[in-house]
């Protein structure tokens, strides 16, 4: 049984949540009424800025174009290279002793058989005279051999004389058998003598030809105690003084060094794609800093004619004449070669040159204004400028300076 007291306060409830209700839905109402007026002008911004960008212009990126020019038949090849003497010589001591004259110093120009110092060697001398002394002994020998082989032949001629007399008067028993047999055996035995008096000389002979060798080799081992220049030149290094003591076993250092500097050789090497062209006698003009407005004209005398391995180069020898001494060996140089081209070329800005993850290209611009970009090959690298071997014509009209937003068909304007 339902009270009658609780039905007011049912009641009650229900009204105010109907209430509640109403100020929700008018609030909902309300929001969503400013939300329409906020939008309401960025709207109207998007499309008057939608309407600008339809009627405006369309814009291409803006380049500059220049054209490749044509390579000269003849090119430039600039190698670096050191001066050198052509021939070089360290002057040993070959005795040993002590220095007892010096005659030339540090930039000497000497001849070549000039003495440049001598050295004092008592015991080559003692040992000459000694050999000569002993050549003479067996020189005397020998003539006492070749008298013994006189006197040899005189006895064996008697005994032969004596021989043929008793031969004929024992057959006709003029005198004994004993007289004919002794003068048969004296004749053998001086045969015999005569054999060995030969057999003393060849000995004789062969002793003197020995002791001759012998002084021979201790004249020139004195001669070798002259130094002397083995060419013209010049005096480049001095490592000894008067009373120094050398020796030929454990000298480390030359007495001298000399330099024949008349006639200069510069080594340079030439790069694989230019060896080709180097030929021998062709003309190069040398650069020297230390002489500049000099100029100096070498001659390629010879070339390796094959390519190191490592550093694909071509070691080539240029000569220059160098009679009035104006350069110095150890100097360096600048070797010009002037090359003809072997192929047509043409040359480029190296600012219009692209390198990328693709290779190495070009951007072209074609008549319709459109970017192409273009493999090519190239050469020689001359700084601002580099060498195109193949993938022009010449007639292309090349971007400037591409810029990375270009891309492949892209619509452009010329500056």
């Amino acid at each position: 049984m339902i009270s009658t007291q609780e039905t007011p306060t049912r009641d009650r409830v229900q009204a105010k949540s109907g209430s509640r209700t109403k100020v929700i839905g008018a609030g909902a109402a309300v929001f969503l009424a400013l939300a329409a007026v906020g939008a309401l002008p960025r709207v109207a911004s998007y499309r008057e800025a939608m309407a600008a960008t339809n009627e405006a212009p369309v814009t291409h990126p803006v380049v500059s174009v220049i054209h490749a020019t044509k390579g000269e038949p003849t090119s430039q090849l600039v190698l670096p290279g050191n001066i050198e003497p052509l021939y070089t010589a360290n002057l040993y001591a070959r005795v040993d002793g002590y220095l007892d004259r010096r005659n030339v110093d540090i930039g000497t120009k000497v001849r070549a058989g000039q003495v440049l110092a001598v050295i004092s060697s008592p015991e080559i001398d003692q040992q000459l005279s000694q050999a000569k002394a002993t050549l003479a002994q067996s020189q005397a020998a020998l003539l006492q051999a070749r008298a013994a082989l006189e006197q040899a032949k005189a006895n064996a001629e008697l005994a032969r004389l004596t021989r043929e007399r008793d031969v004929p008067l024992g057959e006709q028993h003029a005198i004994s058998q004993q007289i004919v047999d002794s003068a048969v055996q004296n004749h053998n035995a001086r045969v015999a003598d005569v054999s060995a008096a030969n057999a003393n000389i060849a000995a004789a002979e062969a002793s003197v030809a020995a002791n001759l060798a012998n002084v021979a080799r201790l004249q020139q081992m004195q001669n070798f105690e002259r130094i002397v220049a083995p060419f013209d030149g010049v005096i480049t290094q001095r490592n000894v003084e008067r009373g120094d003591l050398v020796s030929a076993s454990t000298q480390t250092k030359p007495l001298f060094s000399i330099a024949q500097s008349d006639t200069l050789r510069i080594y340079v090497d030439v790069p694989q794609s230019e060896a080709v062209n180097i030929r021998d006698g062709q003309k190069a003009s040398i650069d020297v800093t230390e002489r500049l407005g000099r100029d100096y004209t070498g001659t390629v005398i010879r070339n390796a004619s094959a390519l190191n391995d490592a550093a694909r180069t071509m070691r080539t020898e240029v000569q220059v004449d160098n009679h009035d001494a104006s350069l110095l060996p150890g100097m360096y140089a600048q070797v010009h070669f002037t090359l003809s081209q072997q192929h047509t070329s043409l040359i480029i800005p190296t600012s219009s040159l692209v390198i990328d993850h693709a290779g190495m290209h070009v951007v072209t611009v074609d008549a319709g204004q459109k970017v192409h970009f273009v493999p090519v090959t190239i050469g020689k690298d001359m700084g601002k400028e580099v060498e195109v071997l193949a993938g022009l014509n010449g007639s292309e009209s090349l971007v400037a300076s591409p810029g990375d937003l270009l891309s492949e068909g892209q619509h452009v304007e010329l500056r």
